[in-house]
């Protein structure tokens, strides 16, 4: 009896975790744009330009974004990870005052202009 009890234990432990959903990344990648060559896209530590600036990334960088952006004059918050072209999502992005959410390489999260990166 205890060795049927541990098959069934055994094979519903399997069910269980065949049904588990894989663990996804929260972040998209990005990639700075529209700066010039010899500038760098400045990461601050809240959506202002009169915030601490904790990082810099040079044009073509790759940079990760959490996928909340923010319009920063209607105070409005939105998603930019979800479905949609990358066209569709940086047409979101570059309007005027949208600043995106961002994690450094440093692992810290900050603020950078959304007209500034390219989603993927």
């Amino acid at each position: 009896m205890h060795t049927c009890f541990r098959l069934i234990l055994a094979a519903a432990a399997a069910v269980i975790c065949a049904y588990v959903p894989a663990q996804g990344s929260a972040f998209t990648g990005g990639t700075i744009t529209a700066i010039a060559p010899d500038d760098a896209l400045n990461i601050r530590k809240w959506p202002s330009t009169a915030s601490r600036i904790i990082d810099a990334y040079p044009l073509d960088a790759p940079i990760s974004l959490t996928g909340r952006c923010k319009d920063i004059t209607t105070n409005v918050s939105f998603r930019i990870d979800g479905y949609g072209s990358a066209s569709w999502k940086y047409a979101q992005m570059k309007k005027a005052h949208v600043w995106c959410q961002v994690m450094t390489d440093d692992a810290e999260l900050g603020w950078a202009r959304g007209k500034y990166i390219w989603p993927e």
